[in-house]
């Protein structure tokens, strides 16, 4: 389809930009989807109509999951504005995956009332978080553990959390159940926990 290239001096048609911007992104209220990009559909493999008017509980791998990451990001947004975390999400076709999100809003008084968000998967090894509030806490330390997770940790950890065996992940993943048990034994490590189900809760959190 040929379309007419814009002018100069013509206004910017901000809802078509934002529509094809290469950056997942979203815009709710009350954790209801507003708005979504062709991006942030795709990332989902969804089409914007199926999101659109949906809870963001949709995302989530659980209803439990879904309630205490908003609990924990209302303090965030309403002292900084904004804010950055790595976390594990969910595809409308039930697949898990490891994102990098980041959300803004300027309504510090009630943060859920309209907020932006941008979401990057983490496909890559270098383990480089979207950034950090400058507030320090224990949510922090489990965030930075997540952003610092390898791809192959990443994808133990989510066979982990659907709960998979030793045996299963490896062949899931193409390796031998004594190599699961050694990027386990990273993650208990790297999350200074002592077993699989405090793994699990650390992870979601």
């Amino acid at each position: 389809m040929n379309m007419t290239k814009p002018a100069l001096q013509d206004a910017v048609d901000y809802s078509r930009a934002f529509a094809h911007m290469p950056a997942a992104m979203m815009i709710t209220r009350q954790r209801i989807i507003i708005d979504c990009n062709l991006a942030f559909a795709s990332m989902f493999r969804a089409t914007r109509e199926q999101l659109v008017g949906q809870s963001v509980r949709v995302l989530y791998p659980n209803q439990v999951d879904f309630e205490r990451f908003g609990k924990r990001v209302i303090p965030i947004l309403a002292q900084h504005g904004r804010f950055t975390d790595s976390r594990l999400m969910k595809r409308l076709d039930d697949e898990l995956f490891w994102v990098n999100v980041a959300g803004a809003s300027e309504y510090r008084d009630d943060p859920y009332a309209e907020a932006l968000w941008m979401f990057v998967e983490m496909a890559n090894d270098d383990g480089v978080p979207v950034g950090q509030p400058k507030a320090k806490g224990v949510w922090q330390i489990d965030s930075q553990a997540r952003s610092a997770m390898t791809r192959r940790e990443r994808d133990v950890a989510t066979l982990l959390i659907d709960s998979k065996t030793a045996k299963e992940i490896g062949k899931a993943l193409g390796i031998s159940p004594r190599t699961v048990e050694i990027y386990r034994s990273r993650l208990l490590r790297k999350f200074n926990v002592p077993s699989t189900p405090e793994l699990i809760e650390k992870l979601l959190s």
